[in-house]
């Protein structure tokens, strides 16, 4: 079960998503986090303009910032 978030609701994973989009220059996607144990991540969308990133509840507690932005990096380059 995928949510999404806004700010409030993780300021950190928002502003790691944030972070990378205006890095990489894209539009900034939705972000989700998916109600799973499991370390995963991915991105989605038919283009830039409509893209998302999914982070699951696994990845989101085991990661540092600096870990969580090498994957968000990552799954911004696929948009």
């Amino acid at each position: 079960h995928a949510i999404e978030i806004k700010e409030q609701d993780d300021p950190e994973l928002w502003h790691v998503v944030e972070d990378m989009a205006m890095v990489a220059q894209v539009p900034m996607p939705r972000v989700f986090i998916i109600e799973d144990d499991s370390p995963n991540a991915f991105a989605t969308g038919k283009n830039p303009q409509n893209s998302c990133i999914a982070v699951t509840m696994g990845l989101r507690k085991m990661l540092t910032r600096e870990e969580l932005e090498g994957v968000i990096g990552h799954e911004i380059s696929h948009i």
